[in-house]
């Protein structure tokens, strides 16, 4: 047997031995037996402890067997005062007596203040028993209640960071910690799902990192959100937009937040980015619906307002022709009086139809198909005419919002103006490319341009520099343009060319409503 001992390390031989010990204890007792002896304030304390109902749970084994007063004297129980955790147990006649009893006991607690009575607990107590005094008590309740506090407040920390965190990853938006050069320290799960990246492949990357789909920054930009709120220290608002793989846009809402430490300064911030799509649509629908309402007002006053009293002119003069009184200078002038109010009646019957929305269905398209269809059908044989076609579009255009057919028709009325410009030839020139929310498509060419005094009134109805035409081409055009949502512009100058630029816009990331009316606009009455 010594010769085994002598084989382990001391410290480890004391270890397995105090193991063997308890273990046998435990086994012997299920139960870890306390008494008190005497009074004084660690009973109140332990008491309260006691009286948690978590304190079976957390001590199961341990049980108060009785209660010994003061050594010298044995009060009568009804005149003893204390916590009822021990007025219900046994009241022994001294400490002898209470050993006697329990032989077994594990631990005497001496209550009173100074521990007087401990050697003379020692003095009849077997080895075995252990001894505490009340300070000795008192740390122990501290300590407990410490421990019971803190494994509350751990375990509400840890339900509040889990509401927390199931929040914040439930939200419908972008949510990023970032430190003061930008990089990331934390996200939320969408914004990882939305990238198709987990959250440990985007943090601790830099915000504007483009390596990151859709990446959160503009990387140092004026109008970055991060580093408007860094150079100020305040809250900092922008929205831009983005085009998604898709090929359809978004327009996203950033903000960021200095976040403050206890010295009021800031090395984190909140990044929050949210897309704002839906609203901007409603916002451009409202606009399109006030804008073809105003059109509608105005064709029905114009049709009452104007056509009645047209139509009494011409009825009067037509009645004057057919008076055979009239003489030859006399009927001239009624035929005259007749045949400008039949052009007038003429007139304001085009400019009703011009005012009403042209039945369009509306939908998504690629603006590119578009322009090369248009190219291949208007330009052939204008090499023959010393007529040079460029075409030149952007790569990654997002689709356009509208319909394509007009939008098409649109460009054949603006490339055959543009060739009719050019009867000594030139350089026809067709651009697309994004610009904001819209597709713009420009179409360019080198010919004579049009005069400075003139060119505020090219979009005008019936406004033409041509000998033959209506003058509506432009003006159509525009209204074509305008009711898909989008406008146009023009520039020229003269002897160098002109450039008509049409902004349609882009295909929004939002689902269709099911409850809205078809899109085949209608025409108001």
């Amino acid at each position: 047997m010594f010769a085994r001992r002598a084989a382990r390390p001391v410290l480890q031989e004391v270890i397995v031995d105090l193991q063997n010990i308890i273990g046998y204890r435990i086994e012997r007792s299920s139960r870890f037996r306390v008494a008190f002896v005497g009074q004084g304030p660690a009973l109140d304390a332990f008491a309260r402890i006691a009286a948690q109902d978590d304190f079976p749970r957390a001590f199961p084994r341990a049980k108060i067997v009785g209660w010994a007063p003061t050594p010298g004297s044995l009060p009568e129980k009804s005149s003893l005062s204390g916590p009822d955790i021990l007025l219900r147990r046994p009241l022994f006649a001294d400490v002898a007596d209470l050993f006697s009893t329990y032989p077994g006991l594990h631990l005497v607690v001496d209550l009173t203040p100074d521990s007087r009575h401990m050697r003379s607990i020692r003095a009849h107590a077997p080895v075995t028993v252990s001894l505490c005094t009340a300070e000795t008590l008192l740390r122990l309740c501290a300590a407990v209640e410490d421990g019971r506090l803190a494994l509350s407040g751990g375990e509400n920390l840890r339900k509040a960071q889990k509401l927390f965190a199931l929040l914040v990853d439930q939200l419908d938006g972008d949510i990023l910690i970032l430190d003061h050069d930008g990089t990331i320290l934390d996200i939320n799960q969408h914004a990882a799902e939305d990238r198709g990246m987990s959250r440990s492949q985007i943090i601790g990357r830099h915000c504007a990192d483009p390596d990151i789909p859709m990446h959160f920054c503009q990387g140092g930009a004026p109008e970055c959100p991060f580093q408007s709120a860094k150079n100020s220290g305040r809250e900092s608002v922008h929205t831009f937009s983005e085009v998604m793989p898709s090929g359809r846009m978004r327009y996203i809402q950033a903000s960021c937040f200095p976040v403050l430490d206890a010295l009021g300064a800031s090395s984190q911030y909140l990044y929050i980015r949210r897309d704002v799509t839906e609203r901007q649509h409603l916002e451009q629908r409202l606009q399109q619906t006030e804008k073809m309402a105003a059109i509608g007002e105005l064709s029905t006053y114009m049709a009452h307002e104007i056509r009645n009293p047209l139509f009494s002119i011409g009825g009067f003069a037509n009645a004057l022709l057919r008076n055979p009184s009239l003489n030859d200078l006399a009927r001239e002038k009624a035929r005259i009086i007749y045949d400008e109010s039949r052009r007038l009646d003429v007139i304001l019957t085009n400019i009703l139809n011009f005012a009403r929305p042209t039945a369009q269905t509306m939908g998504e398209f690629d603006p590119e198909a578009v322009a090369r269809q248009t190219i291949e059908l208007m330009t052939i044989g204008s090499g023959e005419r010393g007529i040079a076609v460029v075409l030149d579009i952007a790569p990654h255009l997002p689709k356009a919002s509208g319909n394509a057919e007009n939008l098409k028709q649109c460009l054949i009325n603006l490339v055959k103006n543009a060739l009719e410009a050019m009867p000594d030839g030139g350089t026809l020139t067709l651009r697309a490319a994004r610009s904001d929310s819209y597709v713009r498509i420009d179409v360019e060419d080198t010919g004579r341009g049009i005069p400075v005094d003139l060119q505020d009134k090219i979009f005008s109805p019936f406004f033409t520099t041509k000998n033959k035409g209506s003058g509506l081409g432009l003006a159509m055009t525009r209204k074509v343009i305008e009711e898909m949502g989008g406008k146009v512009s023009f520039e020229s100058a003269e002897g160098k060319g002109s450039r008509v630029s049409l902004f349609v816009p882009v295909a929004l990331a939002v689902e269709k409503d099911a409850d809205a009316p078809a899109d085949t606009q209608s025409t108001p009455q």
